[in-house]
């Protein structure tokens, strides 16, 4: 057995725990949390456009990405009507509303966390697993803002930061160890988990980053600091 697991693990953690703290230091500061928001969704369309999509494309083609595009759409979409249909109570009507948004949330991320999981896995060794490491861990940082703002906000703390982190990062590992037994010797395929990850990564950045970051400012605010965010990584891969 490979590396590769432990690896995700510990990307997608320092991500989704580092995001907590972002959550908790920036608790109440709305103005803030929507750069953060708008930043890192930047952040991640430059990665996906001009990294990770265009090397899926090499790796398998065009057919898989569409068809890895559908995949990950439809799961994506299935957990969030899913979503709505989970109540949960405390006794005080906000804080029900908070806590359902952050278990929620909780479990559509590390529902698509394990598809990305097994892309890592079946890509370990390659350049392709470092990148999507990066992605990873880039891309739960403003998730484990989303997550753990709510949570906070409901009182929960220390214990629920640690517990939840977890349960985001383990799927990744499990995923990777069943990654690793697909290996590269079918490009086609792996190219398709891939896309699929890459699918619920974009919806999730779409509609659950960028959109929270408007909710709090504005779109065009949010859509020029998530234009610094691209142009970011544009320089960085330039710079490579």
């Amino acid at each position: 057995m490979g590396t590769a697991w432990i690896m995700g693990f510990f990307a997608s953690a320092l991500g989704t725990g580092f995001g907590g703290g972002f959550a908790w230091m920036l608790k109440g500061l709305h103005k803030k949390i929507s750069t953060v928001y708008a930043l890192c969704a930047g952040m991640l369309m430059g990665l996906l456009f001009l990294e990770m999509f265009p090397e899926s494309i090499d790796m398998g083609g065009w057919i898989p990405l569409l068809f890895g595009i559908i995949v990950g759409w439809t799961l994506f979409q299935s957990l969030h009507q899913l979503m709505h249909k989970i109540t949960i109570i405390t006794g005080n009507p906000q804080k029900d509303v908070f806590v359902q948004t952050g278990v929620l949330l909780s479990l559509s991320i590390a529902v698509h966390n394990f598809p990305i999981g097994v892309a890592i896995g079946a890509a370990d060794g390659s350049i392709i697993s470092k990148e999507m490491m990066m992605t990873l861990a880039f891309h739960n940082i403003p998730e484990g803002i989303i997550i753990f703002t709510p949570l906070f906000l409901a009182g929960f703390r220390l214990v629920t930061w640690i517990l939840c982190t977890l349960s985001i990062a383990t799927p990744v590992a499990i995923g990777a160890v069943i990654g690793e037994f697909v290996g590269m010797g079918i490009p086609w395929l792996l190219a398709f988990m891939i896309n699929i990850a890459l699918s619920i990564i974009f919806m999730v950045t779409v509609k659950e980053i960028f959109k929270e970051s408007v909710k709090k400012s504005s779109v065009v605010y949010s859509s020029l600091i998530g234009t610094i965010g691209f142009l970011v990584i544009y320089f960085y891969f330039s710079l490579l």
